[in-house]
């Protein structure tokens, strides 16, 4: 199957939330996609709920491998698509999402990976939307501190991101080492569009805002500032263990 998007959805022990996030990507008024889900070895129902599903353009693997860098990269190459729009198997999609990034990345080919604005909900929090900065320079000045693009946002051209090596790091933030790794180059752009166009859910099994992320990211941000000789991001890596630190404060005062 050929077409211009692939969307590339992993999934490990995804029960309780996967039928809405393929739902919601089914019900994209951009039709013309493969849709790649990536079952990770999951001791719930999730291998079954993905194959409840008769829609051509969903195309399911499953792999033994709890290891989302190496479930993400088996993904980049199932497909010949253009672009990747990520999803993760807890968000849900809006209709227009799919439509909206293929637009805007067909008029800026300067852009290589787009995120969106999005709204985190669920665990009993009131909804609240996240507007993230929209033009590369700023994305790239606020990158080593803040977070900046999100992850399950993300279109990207399939072709510069396998030719940039595609998903590296460890455990943690492999989105992270991958945004650095292209920053690398300045001819690569990065944007979002300040329209909410995924629900991001929160719940506790998440390991977002955990310290080992900030240890991860602390990693990568001191590995390119030696590769890039760059004291900003060196700045960023002291930053994020600071944070390490707190993280480990708080758990201590408990």
């Amino acid at each position: 199957m050929s077409s211009t998007v692939a969307v590339l959805m992993c999934a490990y022990n995804s029960e309780s939330f996967i039928r809405e996030a393929i739902e919601s990507i089914l019900g994209q008024t951009y039709r013309d996609f493969e849709f790649i889900i990536i079952e990770n070895g999951s001791t719930d129902s999730t291998w079954d709920i993905i194959q409840s599903y008769a829609d051509p353009r969903i195309r399911a693997f499953r792999t033994p491998l709890q290891q989302l860098t190496f479930n993400l990269n088996f993904g980049l190459v199932q497909t010949e698509a253009d672009y990747i729009a990520r999803m993760d198997a807890d968000d849900i999609a809006e209709p227009t999402r799919i439509a909206r990034q293929v637009e805007y990345l067909d008029a800026h080919p300067d852009v290589a990976v787009l995120g969106t604005a999005f709204e985190f909900f669920g665990a009993d929090r009131r909804p609240r939307t996240v507007i993230l900065p929209t033009t590369d320079n700023v994305i790239r000045r606020r990158l080593p501190f803040r977070f900046v693009i999100s992850h399950p946002t993300v279109m990207f051209r399939r072709s510069i991101v396998l030719g940039r090596g595609g998903y590296g790091g460890g455990r943690f933030c492999q989105d992270f080492d991958l945004w650095l790794r292209l920053a690398r180059d300045r001819t690569i752009g990065f944007a979002n569009i300040d329209e909410p166009l995924l629900r991001y859910r929160i719940h506790s099994p998440q390991a977002k805002g955990r310290r080992e992320c900030y240890a991860f990211v602390a990693g990568y941000l001191l590995r390119e500032s030696l590769i890039q000789r760059s004291p900003r991001l060196f700045v960023g890596c002291v930053f994020s263990l600071l944070k390490v630190g707190v993280s480990l404060a708080s758990s201590w005062g408990k």
